[in-house]
């Protein structure tokens, strides 16, 4: 057994009593509340919290290693500081105000907002703990969720309630004791509600859905099933795989803290769609294991003639099917994120016979690409991805867990083709267009990864 003792009683010394994460260059002041502002966010003490009693992940690595090494590299570790995140929070904070931007942070940086240091203090003074994002502290110390109490009735827009104190809240409640912590059972931890409290934005003046993932799960069969969003996203790919396909938690064991007995774990990967982890959050596992789950979400199905005469139309239908998300494909900012399928008819001679519109992922597509996504628009009605200008959606379109989407294409074969045609669909994701990235991020700009999740292909021979 190893003798934590002293290292324990140094980081309670250094968190607790010497205020270390009080980094301010200026006087914190309340946060703004109102329409947007501070959403649904609460100290159940009431007033603002104290930036003291906030532990930073470093400091909890201590005792739980797994944890902190599963959650290194996720994108909610980097929730304040991804750069295509902080590009988009200034330009929000600039043309929304401190309340708007007050209103990201509140889910993106909640020791900040609780504290007051967000809006108050720029983010370059910004305490390095205040705006680590997602840390441990922001999900173990919420003692209770607020939504039912909300405008909406529904988790959504940060409604978390935050107790400062000794106790971090859980899952379980047989913890082993220990010198730095309490522990408490909360059950809404292993609930997808506690998942929607931020993953649930909702515009606090026109009531637009911006992100709805809580809705898309609560009518699908995972929902049915008791399965949560918590068995396949904090899991490794693999196992969430093994969910997807038997609709059955996959229960493991080990250590939850060094020299601790062995039993139910809970991992703490967060693993989603975003295949730029590597660049947004220092995260290559993470992006690997983003491009895996991407790549087990979904398959295609071409339904063709076995044959088609020369100078015919040679029609076909395209399906694609959500096999493995308790959501729908995409989920989230659809407004950003995007899927589509590139399809490509051939000769046998290898000729261009069909090629969809644009489908390379670098601009708009065209009117006969099969894409899933959203378009929103602001009060103008023209187009926006700025989530305090949003009022209605101009099209919408997802894949729901366990459905399928099709269509049907047509394409005019030559008189004097040569056989046989090979028609080939690929199902293509990417996390936001690179025009809008390039708006959002200047100089700065890069291009998103194209994930190929699924392909498909089917031969039809010349009469």
């Amino acid at each position: 057994m190893r003798d934590h003792g002293r290292s324990l009683q140094a980081v309670c010394w250094v968190v607790f009593a010497s205020g270390i994460i009080r980094g301010y260059a200026a006087e914190p002041a309340s946060p703004p509340r109102g329409p947007f502002g501070h959403g649904l966010l609460e100290n159940a003490q009431g007033g603002m919290a104290d930036a003291e009693f906030f532990l930073s992940n470093e400091s909890c690595a201590t005792c739980h290693e797994r944890q902190a090494r599963e959650f290194q590299g996720s994108m909610h570790m980097a929730a304040h500081n991804d750069p295509l995140y902080r590009h988009l929070a200034e330009i929000a904070r600039r043309e929304g105000g401190d309340e708007v931007y007050t209103f990201c942070s509140s889910c993106h940086a909640s020791a900040a907002v609780l504290t007051g240091a967000i809006p108050s203090v720029s983010d370059k003074d910004l305490a390095p703990e205040l705006k680590a994002g997602v840390t441990c502290d922001t999900c173990h110390l919420v003692t209770a969720l607020k939504g039912s109490q909300g405008g909406w009735r529904e988790e959504g827009n940060a409604s978390l309630i935050i107790e400062q104190g000794m106790a971090r809240f859980g899952p379980l409640a047989d913890l082993a004791e220990n010198r730095l912590h309490t522990s408490e059972k909360r059950d809404f931890f292993a609930r997808s509600e506690f998942c929607a409290s931020c993953h649930t934005v909702i515009h606090p003046t026109s009531g637009l859905r911006i992100e709805h993932t809580y809705g898309e799960w609560k009518q699908s069969i995972y929902a049915q099933k008791g399965i949560q969003c918590q068995d396949c996203h904090m899991n490794s790919v693999e196992d969430a795989v093994k969910v997807a396909e038997t609709l059955e938690p996959v229960v493991r064991t080990g250590q939850s803290a060094v020299d601790t007995p062995s039993r139910r774990i809970h991992p703490h990967f967060f693993v989603g769609g975003s295949a730029d982890a590597e660049r947004l959050a220092n995260g290559p596992e993470h992006a690997r294991m983003a491009e895996a789950r991407l790549k087990s979400a979904a398959k295609m199905a071409i339904a063709a003639p076995r044959s088609s005469a020369a100078g015919s139309d040679l029609r076909f239908e395209v399906a694609v099917q959500n096999v493995a998300a308790g959501h729908n494909l995409p989920s989230g900012v659809t407004e950003l994120r995007r899927i589509w399928v590139d399809l490509h008819v051939v000769d046998g001679r290898g000729a261009t016979l069909y090629r969809t519109d644009k489908a390379d992922g670098h601009g708009d597509f065209g009117s006969d690409t099969l894409w899933f996504g959203a378009l929103a628009a602001g009060a103008s009605g023209q187009p926006t991805y700025k989530l305090w200008e949003m009022q209605r959606f101009l099209t919408q379109r997802g894949i729901p867990p366990k459905g399928t989407e099709r269509k049907t294409f047509t394409t005019k074969l030559p008189s004097q083709v040569v056989g046989p045609i090979a028609i080939e669909a690929r199902l293509l994701y990417q996390s936001a267009p690179p025009s809008i990235v390039a708006e959002i991020m200047k100089d700065d700009a890069f291009v998103p990864k194209v994930t190929e999740m699924a392909t498909a292909r089917v031969s039809v021979e010349v009469e």
